[in-house]
């Protein structure tokens, strides 16, 4: 029994922002009933990115293009508590699903709406996909970095895809209080421009003008000063965070380099000299491995983590610590067999979450669903037969 146990969200997106933030939901104890085509969410033929966001949802299958697969959402709306999506601008309305719509079968009714550029302004009629907004929020800017004459990096995991949909999930969250309290549902919005903000929260300006620089990468992207990168070794690659009181001097020990230590004790003046100082300090790292170094820093106090190649995630997702904190499920897939993947992201004591289950089939729970609301064998089995509502067959034949 989650902490939403009980909690009814009905997930009308497709590709990543919008579901990801239905299947947290999920995670937090929702039951999640996704809505897709009845060829399938266009994000399936995608294959991995599809799986990692879809977990533990029924799934009904409907041509929403039809009268009849339009009422079946709408009758799904009036059991719904929230209506969670990723749709541009105006679609829903075209399909006769918008937030009006909706709110009149159910007034208490939490809608979601996860934009590109949000609702309002020139760009906000234009669908978009994370790059655009890694882009447009200088996120690939600073990542280059452009200032060390680098181009600009594109970060290929979805960053302001999953923010738009963790801060939708906050938004969800803070209107079912706002429901539960007052009777009243809303409706609200996020942006995958919103989720790039997040990235963004340590810039501001100071009367009109930029406020302290930020930390810089070097060209090579390895950190941001002598104590706060990465580092070669014999065998992987080491991340050091020394900023800490005595951790210089620490670190310039066990390194060998003890000749560094006085000299450059003050932040600003190991900046200043980062070029020269980490010539000596990369030598020193390739004496010994990464998991070696690890661990004389660990004695010493001195914050560090190896930079581990988890094997498309492999490593990960067999490391027995990983294991006991809950951060790993596993389930059984229809077709795919076992799947191991993360698991719980938030820890309660008195209301866990999990056990997870796998992404669903197309059209998996098509039946199920449309009797809960119901709708009787005979007429089921003549929207199927006329490709308004699909269900697999036995010998089921996608991928994922």
């Amino acid at each position: 029994m989650g902490p939403l146990s009980g909690v009814v969200v009905l997930d009308l997106g497709q590709y990543l922002a919008g579901p990801y933030g239905a299947m947290l939901l999920g995670d937090l104890g929702a039951e999640v009933i996704k809505v897709e085509p009845v060829r399938g969410d266009a994000m399936r033929m995608a294959g991995m990115p599809f799986i990692g966001c879809q977990r533990g949802k029924k799934d009904v299958a409907v041509d929403l293009k039809t009268s009849e697969g339009r009422e079946i959402v709408l009758r799904l709306a009036e059991i719904a508590d929230v209506v969670h999506h990723n749709m541009t601008k105006g679609t829903a309305a075209r399909l006769g699903i918008d937030y009006e719509v909706l709110r009149a079968r159910n007034p208490r009714l939490v809608h979601c709406n996860t934009y590109a550029y949000g609702a309002d302004g020139p760009l906000s009629d234009f669908g978009g996909l994370d790059p655009l907004f890694q882009a447009a929020s200088g996120l690939e800017y600073e990542a280059g970095p452009v200032a060390a004459d680098n181009a600009p990096l594109y970060l290929r995991f979805g960053m302001t895809d999953t923010a738009n949909a963790m801060v939708s999930v906050i938004g969800v969250l803070a209107a079912l209080f706002h429901q539960r309290r007052t009777g009243e549902g809303q409706d609200l919005w996020t942006s995958l421009l919103n989720g790039a903000a997040v990235f963004g929260s340590d810039v501001f300006l100071v009367d009109g003008n930029p406020g302290p620089t930020r930390p810089s990468l070097d060209r090579a992207q390895t950190g941001v000063s002598p104590c706060h990168r990465l580092y070669e070794t014999q065998h992987s690659w080491i991340q050091v965070v020394a900023h800490g009181t005595g951790h210089w001097s620490s670190m310039c020990r066990l390194l060998g380099v003890e000749h560094l230590g006085p000299r450059y004790e003050d932040r600003a003046t190991r900046i200043a000299a980062r070029t020269e100082i980490e010539l000596d300090l990369e030598r020193a790292f390739l004496t010994r491995t990464a998991v070696s170094w690890r661990d004389l820093f660990r004695d010493a106090g001195i914050p560090c983590a190896v930079s581990i190649d988890t094997n498309d995630g492999e490593l990960a997702l067999h490391d027995g610590d990983n294991e006991r904190l809950g951060l790993v499920t596993e389930y059984t897939h229809p077709t795919l067999g076992l799947i191991r993947q993360f698991g719980t992201l938030i820890d309660f004591s008195d209301a866990p979450t999990g056990p997870f289950g796998p992404p669903p089939l197309v059209g998996e729970h098509t039946r199920e669903v449309m009797e809960r609301i119901g709708y009787s064998g005979e007429v089921i089995d003549d929207l199927l037969a006329r490709g308004i509502v699909y269900e697999p067959a036995d010998d089921y034949p996608w991928v994922v």
